[in-house]
């Protein structure tokens, strides 16, 4: 099947290849054959077989003592492979035009991990000092390509925000300076939910918000200095329905979440220092730990009010070398508890998101690449860490009283063919 449709897409390439002069369109393919051997010490997150490593799950311990995900493991995967086209079009309404579209075999990465998806597929038109952008783009945060330059295919995740993302994007330049906004809906990365029916379609959340989520962002360059900022606000309806001791009703509850994230790097020759921070809610569209809890409920009728886990994440990325590379990264995220006061379930929380019961993370890696022409070869060790809260809990946070380290050791080395 994959076969099929790889076969389907190099024809219609050709053909928009053979077509191209007519229409004044010019075609440029790119993409790369990426290979992966790795080993870890720790089950972690399966996103990806693990490829694309998170942090490690702890899912508890055996009637021993011992951590059950404690665990090693190794595989060799070509998943990260992908590839593309850019398209130059003609002038429409006085503006260049322009299109990208990229797939790679992300799929639906625990139940397909082979499946054929599209990456990105948007179109802009580009004026003087204007750009509109409308279609699956990376997620703003994502500070138009600056991210950390790692061995992992996960490039810095969870410190650094990943996401692409449906959405309508306007830029504007002046000089030095420029600043724009964006309005976003989710996809693949997605906002949590508390339902489990069958129509708890995987970004319903925001959908059922209604309102896209809102982002502005600024960045400034100078010399070899490059300064950013950004923030963002969305909405979500955690619930379709609530259940309690007088019936089934339909939820009108929602929740309102908010972050802004930072960015410095410096970049002069064959050396880059990139910093970055993010403090946020409700963060899990954007791969991030945290997410939200009931704050409150009423007995009769099961209606919640909704509180957002606050949390911090930062990382340094330091990479020196063009045809012999090293670099190392450093990443440390903190969760600051709820906002409000949480519902006592009797004595648990009622949650939901990306791990929201992790206190602290952090991840140190060192990794030395060849890039040789058109290849490039990555060794790369990475430890990754995340304390998971145990114990008594305290409800006017949602933070726990004692935490359980898990750890992982990575060992990677990657091969990558571009074109």
């Amino acid at each position: 099947m994959i076969r099929r449709i790889l076969c389907s897409l190099l024809v219609a390439m050709i053909c928009l290849q053979a077509s191209a002069q007519d229409k004044k369109f010019k075609f440029d393919f790119y993409g790369f054959v990426r290979v992966d051997l790795y080993t870890d010490s720790y089950k972690g997150l399966d996103i990806a077989h693990e490829d694309f490593y998170v942090v490690p799950y702890y899912t508890g311990n055996d009637s021993n003592g011992d951590d059950i995900n404690r665990q090693q493991s190794a595989n060799i995967t070509a998943f990260a492979s992908r590839a593309g086209v850019r398209i130059a079009g003609p002038e429409v309404l006085n503006a260049k035009t322009s299109a990208v579209m990229e797939v790679d075999f992300g799929g639906i990465t625990k139940e397909e991990p082979n499946l054929l998806r599209i990456r990105l597929a948007f179109f802009d038109m580009h004026w003087d000092k204007v750009r509109l952008r409308v279609g699956q783009d990376w997620h703003p945060y994502w500070a138009d390509g600056i991210f950390p330059t790692v061995g992992s295919f996960n490039t810095g995740v969870p410190f650094q925000a990943f996401s692409r993302a449906p959405l309508v994007r306007g830029d504007f330049y002046f000089g030095n300076f420029s600043f724009g906004g964006a309005m976003v809906y989710e996809n693949q990365f997605t906002s949590k939910v508390m339902d489990d029916g069958s129509y708890a379609s995987q970004n319903h959340a925001q959908r059922n918000g209604v309102m896209p989520t809102f982002d502005l962002f600024a960045s400034y360059k100078l010399n070899n200095w490059t300064m950013g900022v950004g923030a963002e606000a969305k909405r979500i309806k955690p619930r379709m329905t609530t259940e309690g001791t007088d019936g089934t009703y339909k939820s009108s509850d929602y929740l309102m979440s908010y972050s802004a994230s930072a960015l410095l790097r410096y970049k002069k020759d064959m050396l880059s220092m990139t910093a970055r921070a993010f403090y946020g809610q409700n963060m899990t569209h954007l791969t991030m730990l945290g997410g939200y809890a009931v704050s409150s409920r009423n007995e009769q009728t099961g209606a919640e009010d909704y509180t957002n886990f606050n949390t911090m994440t930062s990382y340094v990325n330091i990479v020196y070398g063009k045809k012999w590379q090293v670099g190392c990264f450093g990443g440390y995220g903190k969760n600051f508890g709820t906002s409000d006061e949480v519902y006592n379930d009797g004595g648990s929380m009622v949650t939901a998101g990306l791990l929201p019961n992790v206190m602290s993370h952090w991840r140190t890696s060192a990794h030395v690449a060849l890039n040789v022409a058109n290849m490039r070869f990555a060794l790369e060790y990475e430890y990754t860490q995340a304390n998971y809260g145990e114990g008594e809990i305290d409800f006017s946070n949602g933070l726990y009283a004692d935490t359980h380290k898990t750890a992982n050791n990575r060992v990677m080395l990657s091969a990558t063919y571009n074109f």
